[in-house]
C-alpha cells in the first residue's frame, strides 16, 4: 500500500535541530507532528507500506503532479487542524482544487474549527461557509465520510447541510489514539514547590484584556516552581529563542520566563521527556497537553476557544475554564480538585469508533488488523534505530559553551544551505544566458525560428518528463531507505 499523507514532515525522520526549526518543519506548530505521527503509526503496517509526505503550500499543484499521484498512490489523506478558519481558507480551495483532479481515494481524517467560546454557532459569523461546502463536497466524491474533531466541528457541517454518521462523524483527534485502545496511566504525583510543571500557552495571549486573568493566575503558578519548564510550540517563537535574538513580545513578556524555555523537534523526545521529567502539564494548549497525556502525566487544560474545548470535552482530558478559577486559588489547589483519571473513561470505545472509521469506513488497513512476532510494530522497530535530538532549551538557558556549540552550528548548517543555493543560482544563469545566446541567433536567422520553437518545445517535454521519473525515484529511494 502506498500512501500520500498531507504533513509538513514525515514524523519519523531525525533531522538536526537548526534544519529543523530553520527550514519549517511541522507547518508553525509543533503539535502538528503529534497526530501525523500517530496516524503514520497506525498505517505502516509492513515493509512494503510506503507512507510519503505532502505539503498543500506547493506552489504547483497542477495536473502533471495529480497525473503522478494518480499513477504512484493508492491513498491521500487529509489529517486537519482547525482548518475552517478565516486565515485558512485559501488552502481549503486549493485542497479541494488538488482533490478533484485525483482519482485515488481523499480521506480527511480529522478536521475542526476555530471558534471562540461564545454561544454563537460558527455558521453564522463564518465567512466562508460557500467554501466550506465545497471543500466537503469535493472530499465526499472521493471517500465515504469525513471524520471530525468533536462536536461543535459536527453542528458546523450539519448547518452547511451535511448528515450525521453519513457524511461524517466525530472521531476526535488521531493524536489521542498513538498507543491505540489503551493510555499509560497517571503518575501517582504529589505536587510541591520542587515539582516540574510543564507551562503551555501563548505569548500573543498578553495583548488580549480577556486573557488577563489567566495569565496572572499563570504568571503568579511559575514562580510557584522554580524547576518549571515553558514549552514553546510555535515555529517563530522556537527561531527566536533558539539563537540570541528574541522578538520584542517574547522579550518583553511579564508571564513567561525564557530561561526556562524548551521546545521539541520530534515526538519520541517530546513524550519521553514528559514521562521522565514532568509532574504536572498545565496550559491551553491542546496538543502540548496531549503529549502530557500520552507520557503519563497529569494534565489540566484552559481552554480558550472551541477548537481546544471540543477535543477536551470528547477525550475526557481534564479542563476547566478561566473563570471557573475561584478567587485565592492556587496552582496547588487546582491540581488537588482535578480527576485526572478521567481522560481513561471511554477511551477504549473511541478507539473502536476511529479503528472502524479507519479500518471498515475508509478502507485503510492498520496494525489493528495484525500480529508481530516480536511483539513490536514496524513503526517503532523503525524509530529505535533512529537518532533523534533531545529537549531543546532556549538560548538564555544555555551555558556559555553551549552558546558557542549552537552558534557553531547554526553557522555551518548556514554556510552549507547557502553553498546550495549559490550552485542552483549559477545554474540558472548559466541556463539564462544559453537562452539569450539562442534568441539572439533566432533574430539574426529568422527562416529558423519554427524549427527553434519546436526545439523548445521537445525540451521542456523532455524536463518534464526527467522530472517526473527523478520523483518516481526520489520516492522509490525513500521507501527502500525506510525498509532499511
Amino acid at each position: 500500500m502506498k500512501i500520500l499523507m498531507r504533513g509538513a514532515i514525515d514524523p519519523l525522520l531525525a533531522m538536526s535541530s537548526e534544519q529543523f526549526i530553520f527550514e519549517n518543519h511541522t507547518g508553525g506548530n509543533i503539535g502538528n507532528m503529534i497526530f501525523t505521527n500517530s496516524i503514520a503509526r497506525s498505517l505502516l503496517v509492513d515493509d512494503d507500506t510506503v507512507i510519503d509526505y505532502f505539503s498543500s503550500g506547493r506552489s504547483r499543484l497542477d495536473d502533471a503532479y495529480a497525473e503522478y499521484v494518480n499513477a504512484t498512490y493508492d491513498y491521500f489523506l487529509i489529517p486537519l487542524a482547525n482548518a475552517f478558519k478565516v486565515k485558512n481558507h485559501q488552502e481549503l480551495t486549493v485542497l479541494r482544487n488538488f482533490v478533484k483532479k485525483l482519482k485515488i481515494p481523499c480521506c480527511v481524517i480529522g478536521v475542526g474549527i476555530q471558534r471562540q467560546l461564545s454561544n454563537h454557532r460558527f455558521s453564522e459569523y463564518y465567512k466562508y461557509n460557500d467554501e466550506a461546502r465545497e471543500f466537503v463536497k469535493a472530499i465526499l466524491e472521493k471517500s465515504p465520510m469525513l471524520g471530525l474533531r468533536g462536536e461543535i466541528t459536527a453542528e458546523f457541517l450539519k448547518d452547511l447541510g451535511f448528515r450525521e454518521e453519513v457524511d461524517y462523524t466525530v472521531i476526535g483527534c488521531p493524536s489521542m489514539f498513538t498507543w491505540g485502545d489503551t493510555l499509560p496511566q497517571i503518575k501517582k504525583t504529589i505536587l510541591t514547590p520542587e515539582s516540574v510543571v510543564a507551562f503551555n500557552s501563548k505569548t500573543e495571549f498578553e495583548t488580549i484584556d480577556k486573557y488577563q486573568p489567566f495569565l496572572t493566575f499563570e504568571a503568579q503558578s511559575m514562580k510557584a516552581f522554580p524547576n518549571m519548564v515553558y514549552v514553546q510550540q510555535q515555529i517563530d517563537d522556537i527561531r527566536m529563542s533558539y539563537i540570541d535574538g528574541m522578538k520584542p513580545e517574547l522579550v518583553a513578556s511579564k508571564v513567561y520566563d525564557l530561561n526556562k524555555a524548551i521546545t521539541f523537534t520530534n515526538i519520541p523526545s517530546w513524550i519521553k521527556y514528559f514521562k521522565d521529567n514532568v509532574d504536572f502539564s498545565f496550559g491551553s494548549r491542546i496538543h502540548g497537553n496531549v503529549a502530557a497525556v500520552l507520557g503519563g502525566v497529569p494534565t489540566l487544560i484552559v481552554p480558550f476557544d472551541q477548537r481546544v474545548w471540543e477535543l477536551a470535552k470528547y477525550h475526557n482530558i481534564p479542563m476547566l475554564l478561566q473563570e471557573e478559577i475561584k478567587e485565592g486559588e492556587t496552582l496547588f489547589d487546582l491540581f488537588e480538585r482535578t480527576d485526572f483519571e478521567s481522560v481513561h473513561q471511554g477511551h477504549k470505545e473511541r478507539f473502536a469508533h476511529y479503528h472502524d472509521f479507519l479500518h471498515k469506513t475508509l478502507g485503510l488497513d492498520t496494525i489493528y488488523e495484525h500480529t508481530y512476532e516480536d511483539g513490536v510494530i514496524p513503526y517503532d522497530k523503525i524509530a529505535a534505530t533512529r537518532e533523534y535530538p533531545g529537549v531543546v532549551r532556549g538560548w538564555d538557558a544555555l551555558s556559555e559553551a553551549e552558546k558557542v556549540e549552537r552558534g557553531r552550528s547554526a553557522a555551518l548548517y548556514y554556510r552549507a544551505r547557502f553553498k546550495e543555493k549559490n550552485e542552483r543560482l549559477i545554474e540558472a544563469k548559466e541556463t539564462v544566458r544559453e537562452l539569450q545566446k539562442e534568441k539572439r541567433e533566432i533574430k539574426r536567422h529568422p527562416f529558423k525560428w519554427a524549427f527553434a520553437q519546436l526545439k523548445l518545445q521537445m525540451e521542456k517535454k523532455r524536463k518534464k518528463k526527467a522530472k517526473a521519473k527523478k520523483k518516481k525515484a526520489k520516492a522509490k529511494a525513500k521507501a527502500k531507505a525506510k525498509k532499511n
